[in-house]
Order: C-alpha cells, then structure tokens, then sequence
C-alpha cells in the first residue's frame, strides 16, 4: 500500500521532505521516493508496511492538512498501485 503526499513546497530539498515524513510515519515508512524535489509538482510516495486499507486511510488523514515548506499537504492511500493517480 502506498500513501501519495502533494502540494510540497518547492523551498523543501528531497532530504528535508525525507525526514519529515519519517518522522511523521515512523515504522509505517518502509521507502519513500521523492519525485521533482525543489520543482512545481513535487510529490512523494511512502510505501506504508501496512497492508490493511483503513490503516493508509488513517495515517494518509493525519498528514493531510499538515504544513511542509509553507504548503499544506495533502494525503491519500492508494492500495492499489505502486503508481501517483495522474493529475486532474
């Protein structure tokens, strides 16, 4: 199960997004890949080491809303895919 973060500010490196969803998600992290660091864009997917959905749900709720950079994140579980849903 994946959990897909959005709307990371372009000030923010790949390490600082990194360490801040570790320490968000703690033993719930097994990888995370930032995708477009310091660009318009910017996202990352965490590979959540729970297979429950409701788990992705209620951790993807709690980083939703939360600040990064100066932008507010948001969050969504997606058990389905190793892959980002693509843009609207």
């Amino acid at each position: 199960m994946n959990l897909i973060v959005r709307n990371i500010g372009e000030s923010c490196s790949e390490q600082e997004v990194r360490d801040f969803l570790q320490k968000q998600l703690g033993h719930y992290a097994k990888h995370i890949e930032v995708v477009d660091a310091g660009k318009p864009g910017t996202y990352a997917t965490v590979e959540l080491g729970a297979n429950v959905p409701y788990v992705g749900e209620v951790i993807a709720r709690e980083i939703n809303g939360k600040q990064l950079g100066g932008s507010t994140l948001e969050a969504n579980a997606d058990p389905f895919s190793d892959e980002p849903p693509a843009d609207s």
